[in-house]
């Protein structure tokens, strides 16, 4: 400064730089607008500015409004989807030719109890009929009704073929 309080210019190139007094009151204006011209600035953005920044804004909302209604399937249509029923697995086992093993299978059926009928079958002679799956000791007629879909019965010659001469299942 000098000594009569007058700013101090200092050369900068083609800008010139004035530091103000002490004292005395300058009004700040964007670089490269000047003073008077209109130009509305707040928070040192201009309307241009703002109007940019409201548009970028908008476009950034509409894009994520789109985003949201497609992750919660707004104007989707419901996917139908064509299933086949339910089913249990479907076998039948032949009640004078099947092993424990194959017994076991049947809901409801422990291993001792597929035992029994195995041993009750090699210890009286093939059975005649489902019912006769009832002399087995454990197996009643509730019993015998849930397994009875899957029971088939066959001639004790039939079973003889299905099984070897030593006794085992081809």
């Amino acid at each position: 400064m000098n000594e009569a309080g007058a700013g101090e210019r200092t050369s900068g190139g083609p800008r010139e730089l004035l530091t103000p007094a002490a004292g005395s009151q300058v009004a700040l204006s964007a670089p490269g607008h000047p003073e008077g011209d209109g130009d509305d600035i707040s928070l040192q953005w201009t309307a241009r500015d703002r109007w940019f920044f409201a548009v970028v804004t908008l476009v950034i909302l509409l894009l994520l409004g789109i985003q949201l209604s497609r992750l919660a399937g707004w104007g989707l249509r419901p996917l139908e989807l064509a299933r086949p029923e339910d089913r249990k697995y479907e076998f039948q086992i032949d009640i004078n030719s099947a092993t424990w093993v194959e017994w076991m299978q049947l809901e409801g059926l422990g291993e001792a109890t597929a035992r029994k009928i195995v041993a009750d079958r090699e210890a009286n002679g093939p059975f005649k009929s489902i019912e006769d799956v009832q002399r087995v000791k454990g197996i009643g007629p509730a019993t015998l009704e849930k397994m009875r879909p899957w029971l088939r019965w066959s001639s004790p010659e039939a079973a003889d073929e299905a099984t070897g001469a030593d006794g085992l299942r081809e």
